[in-house]
């Protein structure tokens, strides 16, 4: 009876740990589905960190990419402005290189045209100088031997020489028109000269007794006619600028032809409209 009373207390003791250690076991069993699971979701945030770090390392790429397009783009259409730019200024440059081929062409034709002219001119004025009045002889003589030199430089330009040779014809064409005074010498006397215009030569001694003129035929000066003395000496004055000008009344020769000196300086053209012109 003893025996079995401790048979039975065996018996539950053994339930109850058979009953603990399966409650073990079944809970040991019960945990490896949620570690696993665990686990999964973990490896899954870790890939998916991942993969959005790829995701974005691609976006910047492709931003960096496009900026650098789009700067490849705009730089492009610069070069092709400039590119543009530079045909049109080297297109202009021959244009350019056509023209002034053709001008000196013309300016070569020009000088051959014009260089006999200018020194027939040259020879007209020097005539026109000898044949003239007796007045400013140094200053003329010295310009017209300026002019000569100046034709005959081969360092000199034609156009130098066509504006000094018109400018020495217009100094002359100016001689032509008002009144001037000077002193002069009529052998040993000394004279205050009259000239009017290109036309006559009047003197006065400076007591203002003996007149003179000159004689354009015999070269030399005559006596004038003591009345003129005191037209020669309101004509001085007003050359001088001491009184108004007024009409005078002087006897006066046939001029010497000056008309050759307007006719050959229009029949001059321009430097600039020959250098433009046509063969």
């Amino acid at each position: 009876m003893l025996l079995s009373r401790s048979e039975c207390i065996l018996k539950s003791i053994i339930a109850v740990v058979g009953i603990v250690g399966a409650l073990h076991l079944h809970g040991a069993a019960a945990q490896d589905p949620v570690d696993r699971a665990l686990g999964t979701a973990e490896r899954a945030q870790r890939d998916a960190a991942a993969s959005q770090k790829r995701i974005n390392q691609l976006d910047d790429q492709t931003r960096a990419l496009l900026e650098r397009y789009r700067a490849a783009t705009w730089q492009a259409q610069q070069l092709t402005v400039f590119a543009e730019q530079l045909e049109a200024i080297a297109e202009r440059q021959e244009e350019e290189k056509a023209s002034l081929r053709r001008q000196i062409d013309a300016m070569q034709r020009t000088e051959v045209e014009l260089m006999p002219l200018m020194l027939r001119m040259l020879d007209t004025f020097e005539a026109l100088i000898e044949r003239d009045l007796p007045f400013l002889e140094t200053e003329r003589q010295e310009r017209l031997t300026q002019v000569t030199q100046l034709m005959s430089d081969p360092e000199a330009s034609l156009a130098q020489k066509y504006r000094r040779l018109l400018e020495a014809y217009q100094i002359e064409i100016d001689y032509g028109q008002g009144l001037d005074a000077e002193r002069g010498q009529v052998g040993e006397r000394t004279i205050d000269i009259l000239r009017v215009g290109r036309l006559a030569l009047y003197g006065l001694t400076l007591d203002g007794r003996e007149a003179f003129r000159w004689d354009r035929e015999a070269g030399e000066w005559q006596p004038a006619d003591s009345g003129l003395r005191r037209t020669i000496r309101q004509g001085l004055r007003m050359a001088r600028d001491t009184a108004p000008i007024a009409l005078m009344k002087l006897p006066v020769e046939a001029p010497v032809d000056v008309g050759a000196i307007e006719s050959l300086e229009g029949a001059l053209p321009t430097l600039d409209d020959n250098a433009e012109g046509t063969p």
